[in-house]
């Protein structure tokens, strides 16, 4: 509607300028006719011979502008396709003028030349439709790049959700296998613990069905998530394995991608008390300040054979994740013969913003 409505008000202004031109050329031209009766008839006279002219315009945004654009004509038939329709309306405005406007409006008050095509009336004609047409394609054109990129945009964001989604698809499933992996080696122990692990981990999957699929929770729900992993793991490991988590956060409400950082904490479960015959610890430290997160997870680790890779399906997963989620973001990851350790920098304000 509003499209409708910008063209309509193009054409008046259009119409209202030539209208005005040519009231000029009447009342130097034509004597006896009072103004008001000058300026209604030039007004008349513009709006029939603009005709042919509006015709070509909408000929050439509707109809050339496709077959040029999408048809890949070569370059003599575009400029058929162009230019017989812009004589042909030049041609028909000229005989307007010459057979309706001078005899019908004008009352042949004014007697024109002998020659029915008159070249600077051609010229002059040939100009004022080139104006209109050359504007409406110009703007069909302009509209049509801004339609192909929203087109390529949406499909971007739609490749991005999609991935996305099965990013956390994968993730959730290698949790779950490894949480259900403890409460098997607790049942074969014949342990207490087992019936406090299978109702932590409850609690996890209904947040991993419930929660997970948000686009953003509060820290303080993803920091009681990493707190119970890591209670369900140390039930597991017990003695065997030391863990501090240090937290310094100045807004608890402040949102963050959930599961965001649950596959660094379990990564360093995973590969580094699971794979450590001795004593072995997890240093977790995270600090939420002024909307920006410092997250870093250490863990003791034995000698990895020389050209492994540490990097996992959770570590890849969030780094992944991290790409499509936040704009300003790193991660870190730093190994040494018995430390693996991972830094992760976020601007919790530029989520979304990719």
């Amino acid at each position: 509607m509003k499209k409708i409505f910008y063209q309509v008000a193009f054409w008046v202004f259009y119409w209202a300028i030539n209208a005005y031109l040519d009231y000029y050329w009447v009342k130097d031209n034509i004597k006896g006719w009072n103004q008001g009766s000058s300026l209604i008839k030039a007004s008349i006279g513009a709006l029939l011979y603009m005709l042919p002219l509006i015709a070509l315009a909408y000929y050439l945004v509707f109809v050339a502008f496709d077959r040029i654009v999408h048809r890949k004509r070569n370059v003599f038939m575009n400029a058929v396709i162009i230019l017989i329709p812009y004589i042909i309306a030049i041609c028909s405005s000229i005989i307007i003028v010459r057979l309706v406007v001078f005899p019908f409006v004008y009352q042949n008050a004014f007697q024109p030349g002998n020659l029915f095509f008159e070249p600077r009336r051609f010229l002059s004609i040939m100009i004022e439709a080139a104006f209109p047409a050359g504007l409406l394609m110009s703007l069909k054109y302009v509209d049509t790049q801004v339609a192909a990129r929203e087109r390529e945009k949406n499909l971007v964001r739609d490749k991005l959700s999609a991935e996305l989604r099965f990013l956390k698809n994968q993730l959730n499933p290698h949790f779950l296998f490894n949480t259900l992996n403890n409460i098997y080696a607790l049942t074969r122990k014949k342990s207490d613990k087992a019936p406090e692990v299978v109702m932590k981990l409850s609690e996890l999957l209904s947040f991993m069905l419930y929660e997970s699929g948000k686009e953003t929770i509060s820290v303080e729900r993803e920091l009681k998530i990493l707190e119970d992993y890591i209670s369900l793991e140390q039930i597991r490991y017990s003695n065997e394995l030391t863990v501090t988590f240090e937290k310094e956060i100045d807004d608890y409400a402040q949102p963050i991608a959930p599961m965001l950082l649950l596959p660094l904490v379990e990564n360093a479960f995973k590969h580094g008390a699971s794979q450590h015959h001795f004593e072995s610890f997890i240093h977790i430290h995270l600090t939420v300040k002024m909307q920006r997160l410092f997250f870093v997870v250490e863990n003791s680790i034995e000698a990895v054979p020389q050209n492994s890779k540490a990097d996992t399906i959770g570590l890849y997963n969030t780094t992944r994740q991290l790409e499509l989620l936040y704009k300003e973001q790193t991660l870190n990851i730093h190994q040494t013969k018995n430390l693996f350790k991972v830094e992760l920098e976020v601007n919790l304000n530029s989520y979304g913003k990719i």
